[in-house]
């Protein structure tokens, strides 16, 4: 970074814009970073001179233990972190239709809200939470132990916690087979952390000794040998640390966390396992996890200097003219000081920020790996990754040296509904070039008759004229290949293009290009904005790829779709020529649902609206009436009485079959939904994606019919997949197979058997 000064009298700022490092987000204004007064005073003095420093172990966000962060970050001012094996990339999506590394995404910002509010670091390693495991060693057979290991010593060695509380045990009872790795490597990197023979120096940081070893005990509180009371409360905040952990835990929105706040005492629980200084002292007698530890405050010209803006009531601005920068290209950024709400005229100037690396997760700019993302793993927390392209300004308090303020560039406006709106400064191509979808379905050897839509974002600060040019694979054809498009400055704009012809089965590839003179722009971005995170950005190449599958679909059937969590079903299916219909839950009342030939239930969309399941009478009439109802899987839910025609159980955890490559064997290879129009064959379930199945019943009413039976390797076979009966006039198919995961991927399989449910 080089600040100069032009002819003008301006400063120029040349600085790397990196991945989400420029955050505005809204948080409760009772934590917000930038209060001034009395508030912030309070919290800059009873931080200074931190000296102890506790690191909380978890495989996922949100298995954080949020109560007990608050108490040790707000509470007792120990600089807390917490270390989270993955970004949670493998789960299901309560607010949006993002899954996988889109999913992570969302899961990184929701941590970092979190961490802004309860006041914790956050880390993580490079692991790619592929998805749901049952054991220790399947999670160690898709992550190197000591690539996962290697990541957490560097970690341990750049915070040096003098503590470790792991969140889980490391054993069997922890359910999920990732938490039971997090359990297991928590343990180990207490001692690799200061092993400089398995974990050198030079490649990992200097050693560090962890002084005591915690594992919660949240769920098993007789195994506890130390409590602590996670609901007292702050009279500078004016709330308990239970309630502020409520409101940390609220973010992860994505997977329906929302938690109320507790009043009263709250106790958590942890267990002491090993100890380096009190080891003689035995856990059960311990009154604190900080016994045996030197606390003495050490505060530094940093606590000094915080203390001094809060008492002085400094805001930093630092505003720029647009929203986006194109890539090498530059922006104003004004820069005004404020104390105490009034601005500080001396402090008034205007730098330029250059564009110089794409705005986009530092940890997806390259492909993955296998299960571990390919970026350089370090000893930096994502919340300090975040501020380091932040602007610094120099304040100047009286009696005070020069003290550097680093602020977030900002573009702000005004929306006549939500008031003031900000967001931040990011860097883009000029133009951004982008599909609505890069992954399509289609007939092999069927006519096709497809529109592709590419939206085009300046980042430019005028009107730029461009041309659009896409490439067709072999076998279809457009009567207009290219496209002159005039952009205004900041625009964003969607043109499409219709292509046909007939694909032979295999993958295609359909790429787009905007040339500008010499430049050639074939990258673009799709927006991840909730209004709980941090907007961000992922990049992709501009084509789509489709899949030819040789698929017959039911001729004139007319399907209704009520949409699901994470569920990008419905797309698919229209891409197989399939007339689909979205329906609301709300109008299930008063809508004619014998115009559909099938209704088709999203994936735990049970669970996702209380109108469906208050409404689910009016598609058991439309089964008994003729219809054919399918449902994807659901989880607990479906048990209710009266949700399903049948009963089915659910065991604790429930079955799964988790390797995407477990052998099938077909039950009734003659039964119509595995016959016609496609016959299924064992040649439809390769190629499959993370899982064969999800929250299989153990137990069903003998009225269903089975299809299929599958397992993981060294388990008992299930064989509920898909199970169907005939209710009334019509029929009722449930349907556990992970189809919500095979057809957007387009996996040739799932989308014959899924073109197979319907009529």
């Amino acid at each position: 970074m080089t600040v100069v000064t032009d002819e003008r009298g301006y400063r120029h700022l040349f600085l790397a814009l990196v991945a989400a490092v420029l955050t505005v987000v809204s948080v409760p204004r009772f934590l917000n970073a930038q209060e001034r007064g009395i508030v912030a005073s309070a919290e800059a003095k009873a931080a200074a001179g931190v000296h102890t420093r506790v690191l909380v172990i978890g495989a996922h966000p949100d298995d954080e233990d949020t109560q007990l962060i608050a108490w040790l970050a707000r509470g007792h001012r120990a600089e807390t972190a917490y270390l989270s094996l993955t970004r949670g990339d493998g789960g299901q999506n309560l607010i949006g239709n993002e899954l996988g590394e889109a999913l992570g995404v969302i899961r990184t910002e929701e941590l970092l809200a979190a961490r802004r509010i309860d006041g914790a670091h956050q880390y993580f390693t490079r692991a790619y939470d592929f998805g749901f495991s049952k054991t220790a060693d399947e999670s160690f057979s898709h992550w190197p132990r000591d690539s996962v290991l290697g990541d957490m010593v560097k970690v341990v060695r750049g915070f040096r916690p003098q503590i470790i509380v792991s969140v889980f045990s490391g054993t069997p009872r922890d359910g999920h087979g990732q938490h039971q790795v997090a359990g297991i490597l928590s343990r180990e990197v207490y001692d690799a952390a200061a092993d400089t023979i398995r974990f050198p120096s030079n490649k990992f940081g200097a050693p560090w000794k962890v002084l005591k070893f915690y594992r919660g005990a949240r769920f098993s509180r007789t195994d506890g040998t130390i409590s602590m009371n996670v609901g007292e409360y702050d009279p500078t905040l004016g709330l308990t640390y239970a309630e502020i952990a409520a409101e940390s835990r609220s973010q992860h929105k994505s997977q329906g966390f929302g938690t109320a706040p507790r009043k009263g005492a709250v106790i958590d629980y942890l267990r002491r396992e090993d100890s380096r200084v009190n080891a003689a002292t035995p856990a059960e007698s311990e009154r604190s996890m900080f016994a045996g530890i030197d606390t003495t405050p050490n505060v530094t010209q940093a606590d000094r200097d915080r203390i001094a803006l809060a008492d002085a009531g400094v805001d930093v601005e630092a505003v720029a003219e647009r929203a986006r920068v194109a890539l090498g290209d530059s922006v104003p950024v004004h820069i005004a000081v404020y104390r105490r709400g009034v601005l500080d005229s001396s402090s008034l100037h205007t730098v330029y920020v250059r564009g110089e690396r794409i705005t986009q997760p530092y940890w997806l700019v390259r492909p993955r790996v296998g299960d571990l993302f390919a970026f350089a793993s370090d000893s930096i927390s994502d919340d300090a990754r975040e501020k380091a392209g932040w602007l610094p300004v120099t304040v100047t308090l009286p009696g005070h040296a020069p003290i550097v303020v680093r602020t977030p560039a900002i573009y702000r406006y005004a929306d006549p509904v939500l008031g003031e709106v900000e967001h931040p400064l990011t860097t883009a191509p000029g133009v951004s070039v982008t599909f609505s979808r890069n992954v399509e379905l289609a007939r092999a050897g069927e006519p096709l008759d497809r529109t592709f839509q590419v939206t085009l974002r300046s980042s430019w600060p005028s009107a730029h004229t461009v041309t659009v040019a896409l490439s067709l694979p072999s076998g279809l054809q457009t009567d207009s290949a290219s496209r002159r498009v005039t952009l205004e400055a900041g625009a964003t704009r969607t043109i499409t293009f219709r292509a046909t012809g007939r694909l032979v089965a295999g993958r295609h590839d359909v790429r787009a290009v905007a040339i500008d003179g010499a430049q050639r722009d074939s990258i673009g971005f799709i927006p991840i904005e909730y209004a709980h995170i941090t907007p961000e950005r992922m990049y992709r190449a501009a084509d789509v790829s489709i899949q030819a599958v040789n698929v017959v679909v039911p001729s004139r059937a007319t399907i209704g779709y009520v949409q699901g969590v994470g569920d990008n079903v419905a797309d698919a299916l229209r891409d197989l020529g399939v007339v689909v219909r979205g329906i609301d839950p709300a109008t299930l009342p008063t809508t004619d649902l014998s115009r559909y030939s099938t209704i088709v239930i999203g994936p735990r969309a049970y669970q996702a609206s209380q109108l469906l399941v208050d409404n689910n009478v009016y598609l058991m009439n439309y089964v008994r009436r003729g219809g054919n109802l399918v449902v994807q899987y659901g989880q607990n839910e479906m048990q209710r009485p009266g949700l399903m025609p049948y009963a089915i159980t659910l065991s604790r955890p429930a079955a799964r079959v988790t390797d995407e490559n477990a052998p099938v064997t077909i039950l009734e290879p003659r039964n119509a939904l595995l016959d016609a129009p496609n016959r299924i064959t064992g040649a439809d379930f390769t190629g499959w994606v993370q899982e064969r199945a999800t929250y299989m019943p153990s137990t069903f009413d003998p009225r269903y019919s089975t299809m299929l039976r599958m397992n993981d390797p060294g388990e008992e076979p299930n064989s509920a997949g898909i199970l169907t009966a005939a209710v009334g006039k019509g029929r009722y198919t449930y349907v556990t197979l992970a189809l919500f995961r095979q057809l957007p991927d387009a996996v040739p399989g799932g989308a014959r058997i899924f073109a197979n449910l319907l009529r």
